[in-house]
């Protein structure tokens, strides 16, 4: 049955509304986390707590008016028939989803960035367009209100609880609540299968989309909450912000030193200097800077900050808990005597060791070769679709991934700054990928402590499905991974594009928070995999239909997926390429390059090699030799 009301009600339930405004919200609030930023916490204690009362009214309305269709044994409301009050509650409960937003509101407003996860922002988002599609198709009702009820008692006792806890009070419950609410999830999700398997009215055809979507929730909850109501916000304890934070200053951490970069003009850019931001960047600046002359001169005109444990206990929090243990690259014997080679063989005779772009600058010749490449194998792509030119534009997306904005975003593909962020971006248009999660996933992790098995996240990352690390735990099916491995690499794409969105809405790559990056540079992240869905999909499904699609579509990211994870695999995931044990220099004795470099095959085969490991503490103060086979060495 669908509503027969003019007005207001058609607007509300007008697809714009449904599916646009909720897209609209998810850019208005990450433009207003990153207008926050510069500006000092609100508490809004009253008006949170008149929120909560109209919140518990509305939902307590709700659950009165779905009670009809709960009846023992059929708690889940099967064959009910639809009637003009069951829709006109779902329609209730739509519109309150829109309320919902304000605890978003809230969170920003108090400044909680951690809480803006993308479990909450992808919940908010998809549950107006769930209950609006509903709507639409004519089913909002009947044994769909069960949803709407079970969702709507969950919500009378968490806004009791918040409620409750503003007056300062504590709830005993609080974790009974938790688990009440993941008994709702998995309860909606067995109701789904209950739809599918018995439901004879029209609801049927849409339980696919809520055993999908509830699939999807208890995975996000499971991963990424433990208990609700402490994840969620707590209006009793509103969230304090130091000076240092409040402020909007940018601290940095170089060899047991702060360093306030707020007003530093970094020669590489600011996308460059924001990976550096909130943690010991030390391993960053002594291995990035081919010029250390130059990193060194420039780091002295940099003011200090206050000491790190004094920044610390005003509030200001560094990633891995403020200065680092690990052995540095200027400690490395190996790792100068590879700069100085590189700097006498390569760069001088070319003339590239001096001026302000110093060693950047690829010949424009290779990158137009490349990207004319690509241009043609998606306009082929576009006006004839098939499986040559689907794998050809698939090979040419990884070209572009490996050959341009992979040395773009290390700051090295040209001169100019600017022009080599705009390459960079190329990762984001073209193959698909977040340019911002792939700084921070492969320089800030992978180049930083390569090998490392808890710190690297290219160690194992297709781990539990392919077990590519002997610290791993072994599962039974892994004996098969030679088998189904292959098939696996074929879906890389789909992987990355799942994660790069995980990342950008939680502001993290899993291991590394983004502490520099501003919400606006987040936005511009999505509008641009926005871009990438517009030309690759969107536009060949309506110039020549989905169905024609589907092939090439396949064999695009199937040969491109298959060609990027097969050469991820050789380059860090063989035993040949990485260690498993705890590195030395993890320790804060070791050498950092002969960590990098070494192998367990070169290890074994000269496990009486003896090396010298420099310990961090100080330059000149060397650990004893050691004859043992962790300590690695190279030919």
């Amino acid at each position: 049955m669908r509503f027969h009301i003019e007005g207001w009600i058609h607007a509300a339930l007008h697809p714009a509304a449904v599916f646009g405004l909720p897209v609209a919200w998810v850019f208005t609030m990450y433009g207003l986390a990153g207008y926050m930023t510069t500006q000092k916490a609100m508490r809004a204690t009253t008006a949170m707590q008149v929120y909560n009362i109209i919140q518990i009214l509305l939902c307590a309305y709700m659950v009165w008016g779905l009670m009809p269709c709960i009846r023992f044994p059929n708690i889940f409301g099967l064959r009910t028939e639809f009637s003009i009050d069951g829709e006109w509650f779902i329609f209730v409960h739509y519109l309150t989803k829109f309320l919902d937003w304000f605890d978003t509101l809230w969170i920003i407003l108090r400044k909680s960035r951690h809480q803006l996860s993308f479990l909450h922002v992808f919940h908010h988002a998809t549950m107006p367009m769930i209950w609006g599609f509903l709507l639409l198709q004519g089913v909002g009702n009947g044994t769909v209100r069960y949803g709407a009820w079970v969702n709507s008692l969950t919500q009378v006792l968490m806004y009791s609880h918040y409620l409750w806890t503003s007056f300062g009070l504590k709830n005993p419950a609080k974790k009974l609540l938790s688990m009440w609410q993941t008994a709702q999830l998995y309860s909606c999700l067995l109701h789904a299968v209950f739809v599918w398997a018995f439901e004879t009215s029209d609801c049927w055809r849409f339980a696919w989309l809520q055993i999908a979507y509830h699939l999807s929730m208890v995975y996000l909850f499971s991963k990424n909450m433990h208990w609700v109501p402490e994840c969620t916000p707590d209006f009793a304890e509103p969230e304090v912000e130091s000076e240092a934070v409040i402020s909007g200053h940018r601290y940095v951490i170089i060899r047991g030193t702060a360093y306030d970069v707020t007003d530093f003009d970094h020669p590489g850019g600011k996308h460059m200097l924001d990976l550096a931001i909130g943690r010991d960047a030390t391993i960053m600046f002594e291995s990035m800077h081919i010029r250390a002359d130059l990193a060194e001169a420039m780091l002295k005109r940099i003011p200090h900050a206050p000491p790190v444990d004094e920044l610390q206990k005003q509030g200001y929090t560094f990633d891995q808990g403020g200065i680092e243990g690990w052995a540095t690259p200027s400690q490395s014997e190996l790792y100068q005597t590879i700069r100085k080679r590189i700097i006498q063989e390569v760069l001088d005779p070319i003339g590239k060791n001096a001026g302000a772009a110093g060693a950047r600058g690829v010949p424009a010749l290779h990158v137009a070769a490349v990207l004319a490449g690509w241009s043609f194998a998606a306009v082929w792509f576009l006006t004839r679709p098939s499986c040559l030119n689907g794998a050809l534009v698939g090979l040419t997306m990884c070209w572009v991934g490996l050959a341009v904005q992979h040395t773009a975003n290390h700051g090295g593909i040209a001169k100019s700054t600017n022009l080599g962020y705009i390459l960079g971006l190329l990762n984001d248009v073209i193959p698909g990928g977040s340019s911002l999660v792939w700084r921070y996933h492969h320089q800030v992790s992978h180049h930083s402590y390569c090998n490392d098995v808890s710190l690297d996240q290219d160690a194992h990352s297709s781990f539990p499905l392919i077990r590519m690390d002997k610290s791993q735990k072994i599962e039974p099916y892994h004996r098969y991974q030679w088998l189904y491995g292959p098939v696996l690499f074929c879906g890389l794409w789909a992987s990355i594009h799942m994660q790069d969105l995980l990342c950008l809405l939680d502001a993290r790559t899993f291991l590394v928070r983004f502490r520099g990056t501003s919400a606006t540079e987040i936005v511009l992240a999505i509008v641009l995999k926005l871009v990438h869905v517009a030309w690759f999909y969107i536009m060949p499904a309506l110039i020549h239909g989905p169905s024609a699609m589907l092939l090439p579509w396949f064999w695009a990211l199937s040969v491109g997926s298959f060609c990027l994870a097969s050469l991820f695999i050789v380059s860090h995931n063989i035993l040949e390429a990485k260690q498993a044990e705890e590195p030395l220099a993890k320790k804060g004795c070791g050498d950092w390059a002969r960590y990098q470099a070494s192998s367990p095959v070169a290890s074994t085969s000269r496990s009486n090699t003896t090396s010298s490991r420099v310990c961090p503490t100080t330059s000149t103060h060397r650990c004893r030799r050691s004859r043992s086979r962790s300590a690695r060495s190279v030919a």
